[in-house]
C-alpha cells in the first residue's frame, strides 16, 4: 500500500509534466517552495485535471491559477509542539559557571521549543496528499527553509537535546529515523518524497550510542537493534563494493555515495536542469544528476570535493565525479558503525552477529589504513577510483577518521593528523577550521566556510585521545569556536548553520555561498554549541565578560580619583 502510495506521489513531486511545467516557470523563487506544498486532491485528480489543461498550462495565470487552486502552502501539514520534557532550567545547566555563557545556553535551550514539530494525523490518514514523510513522534527542524528533519542534522541535535535533559525528545527523534527504516529500507535524506532516492552519512547507530551513553535506557537499545542491522545491511547492499588484488581476489569492502537519480532533483530543479543544459545525449545528463544526486547524499553539497582537481574543468560544478570518489568519513562512519554494533550484539548475547560486525570492523580498519591513509604526509585522504591516487588535498574531512577511532592503537597516528593540519595553516584560523583551501570556489561546503557538525568531529577526535598535548588542541579550538560564535550571537541575535571563518575579517559571520542564502535557526550548531559549553563553557572569555570586567575598572577609577581630588 506505502509503495503504491509513494509511487504516484512521485508522479507529482519527483517527475511528470507538473514539475517540470511549474518549475521550468520560476514561479517561485526556491525549487523547494513548490515541492513542500501539499495537495488538496488525490495525486490521480490532481494529474488529470494538469492534462485537461493542454497547451494553457504556458499561460502563467492559468498555471498559478492551477496550483493556488490544488495545492496548499508549505508547512500546513505540521504543527508546533511544545516538547513535554522541557523545562525551563535542566540540571546540566549548573556546570556552565559563568553567568553569561549559561544565559547562552539557556537561550538555545529555548530554540528547542520553537524548533519542535510534529506531523499532523492527516498526512497518516492521508500520505497521497503529502510530500512529507510521515513519522509517529515529534521532531527538531533545522531551521530556516528546512521544515522537515534531515539525517545526519539529527545526530548533533540529538547531542543538544541530551545536554538538555530532553531524554523523551530524543528518543522519538531516534524512532523517527528507525520508522524509515523499517517502512522504507533505509534512512533518507530527509523527510520528503522527493529524498526517497538517496539517504546521508550513516549515523543512526552513533545516535543510538550517544543516547545510551547518556540514559542507561538499555531496552530500548535492545529494541532497535534489529532496526540499526538493517540500516547497515541497505548500505552493505547498496553503496558497497570491493577492492581486489591484481589476481581479482577480494580483500576489503569500500563504500561509496552512489545515489542514483534520472531527473533534477525535484528541490533544486532549475539548478540541476541548467547545469546539464549542454550534455547532448540523455545518459550524460542521467550520469551528471546521479552524480549531484550522490553528493547531496554526502550531506557536502556541494563541495570542490567532489569535482574534477586539475584540468580546464578543475573546480567546476560541471566536472562533478562524485562516483569515482571512495570518501574517507563515510568509511569512517560505516568503521564505527560496526565497532558499536559489535559492542551492542555483545550485550544483546548473540555472539553470532557479535563475530559479524568484528570481522567487518577488521575490514574497515584495513580498508581505512590501505586505501585512504597516506604514511608520507600522515593522513587519510579520500581515494580516487578512477585514477587510483589519493585526493592529496585539504579537506576537513581528512581528520573524521580519528573522531571514528578507526584505526590501530599506534600513539603517533594522532599526532600526526595534528602535524599535518598544523602543516596545512589551518591551525592558523582563529574562529575555526576551513573546510577546504580550495581557491575561488562559489560552493558552500569549501573555503570559507566552517561548519558547526566538521568542527566538533575534529575537536572529539583530539578530545578522545586521552593525549594531554592533543587535549590541549581541543580545548583552544573549542574555546576559539566558542568566542567567535557567542560574539556572532551577541552581534546578530542569532546561530547559523554555517559561519564565515576568514582570517582577513576580526568578527565570525554566518556563512555563504552555494544554492541558497545562509539559514538560521539552526539546529545541529546549536546541539555543538551546548555540547561544547558542557565541556569547555568554564575555559573560554566571552566578550561581554570582558566588558563587564573593563566598565568595572572605569567605574573604580573615576570612584578613586574623585576621591583624590
Amino acid at each position: 500500500m506505502l509503495y503504491t502510495v509513494i509511487n504516484l506521489l512521485a508522479q507529482i513531486y519527483c517527475n511528470g509534466p507538473i514539475l517540470q511545467t511549474v518549475q521550468d516557470s520560476h514561479m517561485f523563487p526556491d525549487s523547494k517552495h513548490f515541492v513542500d506544498m501539499s495537495l488538496k486532491y488525490d495525486p490521480i485528480t490532481t494529474l488529470r485535471h494538469f492534462d485537461e489543461l493542454g497547451d494553457r498550462t504556458s499561460d502563467m495565470i492559468i498555471l498559478r491559477e492551477f496550483v493556488t487552486s490544488h495545492f496548499n502552502p508549505p508547512g500546513s501539514e505540521l504543527v508546533e509542539w511544545f516538547p513535554p520534557d522541557w523545562v525551563d532550567f535542566p540540571s546540566n545547566f549548573l556546570n556552565i559557571h559563568d553567568y553569561h555563557h549559561r544565559r547562552w545556553a539557556l537561550h538555545l535551550h529555548r530554540i528547542w521549543k520553537d524548533l519542535c514539530r510534529k506531523v499532523r494525523d492527516d498526512v497518516k490518514h492521508r500520505q497521497d496528499h503529502y510530500s512529507l514523510l510521515y513519522v509517529p513522534h515529534p521532531f527538531i527542524i533545522p531551521g530556516g527553509r528546512f521544515l522537515e528533519f534531515y539525517y545526519w542534522d539529527t545526530f548533533w541535535i540529538l547531542k543538544g537535546l541530551l545536554f538538555s535533559e530532553m531524554y523523551e525528545t530524543a528518543r522519538g527523534v531516534i524512532k523517527n529515523l528507525g520508522y524509515m527504516v523499517d517502512n522504507h529500507g533505509f534512512v533518507p535524506n530527509g523527510g520528503r518524497v522527493y529524498y526517497l532516492t538517496r539517504s546521508q552519512p550513516p549515523l543512526l547507530t552513533p545516535m543510538v550510542y550517544e543516547y545510551y551513553m547518556s540514559t542507561g535506557d538499555l531496552d530500548f537499545v535492545m529494541e532497535i537493534l534489529p532496526t540499526l542491522d538493517k540500516e547497515y545491511e541497505f548500505w552493505i547492499k547498496n553503496r558497497q563494493e570491493w577492492f581486489t588484488d591484481k589476481e581479482g581476489n577480494k580483500q576489503f569492502p569500500y563504500y561509496q555515495y552512489k545515489a542514483k537519480l534520472k531527473v533534477p532533483r525535484p528541490e533544486s530543479y532549475r539548478e540541476d536542469s541548467e547545469l546539464a543544459e549542454h550534455l547532448q545525449s540523455e545518459a550524460e545528463k542521467i550520469r551528471m544528476w546521479s552524480e549531484i544526486a550522490s553528493a547531496a547524499e554526502t550531506g557536502w553539497d556541494f563541495s570542490t570535493r567532489w569535482f574534477s582537481q586539475n584540468g580546464d574543468t578543475m573546480h567546476r560544478m560541471d566536472s562533478i565525479r562524485t562516483w569515482s570518489i571512495v570518501p574517507a568519513d563515510l568509511n569512517a562512519f560505516m568503521c564505527a558503525n560496526a565497532r558499536i554494533l559489535a559492542s551492542l550484539y555483545e550485550i544483546a548475547g548473540n555472539f553470532k552477529k557479535v563475530k559479524v560486525f568484528e570481522q567487518r570492523y577488521t575490514w574497515a580498519k584495513k580498508e581505512m589504513r590501505e586505501l585512504h591513509w597516506n604514511e608520507t604526509d600522515g593522513i587519510w585522504y579520500d581515494y580516487d577510483i578512477e585514477l587510483k591516487t589519493h585526493s592529496n588535498q585539504y579537506y576537513v574531512s581528512n581528520a573524521v577518521p580519528l573522531y571514528a577511532k578507526c584505526y590501530d592503537e599506534d600513539d603517533e597516528i594522532p599526532h600526526r593528523v595534528h602535524d599535518y593540519l598544523e602543516r596545512q595553516g589551518v591551525l592558523k584560523f582563529k574562529k575555526g577550521l576551513p573546510t577546504s583551501l580550495a581557491m575561488g570556489s562559489s560552493q558552500q561546503w569549501d573555503k570559507e566556510n566552517a561548519w558547526p557538525p566538521m568542527i566538533h568531529m575534529v575537536i572529539e577526535g583530539f578530545r578522545t585521545t586521552g593525549d594531554l598535548k592533543l587535549m590541549k588542541v581541543a580545548e583552544k579550538m573549542a574555546t576559539s569556536w566558542l568566542t567567535g560564535t557567542y560574539q556572532s550571537f551577541i552581534r546578530t541575535h542569532a546561530m547559523f548553520e554555517k559561519y564565515n571563518v576568514t582570517p582577513h575579517t576580526e568578527e565570525t559571520s554566518g556563512g555563504g555561498g552555494g544554492e541558497y542564502e545562509v539559514q538560521t535557526g539552526f539546529g545541529w550548531t546549536n546541539g555543538v554549541i551546548l555540547d561544547l559549553l558542557d565541556k569547555y563553557g568554564d575555559q573560554f572569555a566571552s566578550s561581554s565578560t570582558k566588558t563587564t570586567f573593563a566598565s568595572a575598572n572605569i567605574i573604580f577609577l573615576v570612584i578613586i580619583l574623585y576621591i583624590l581630588s
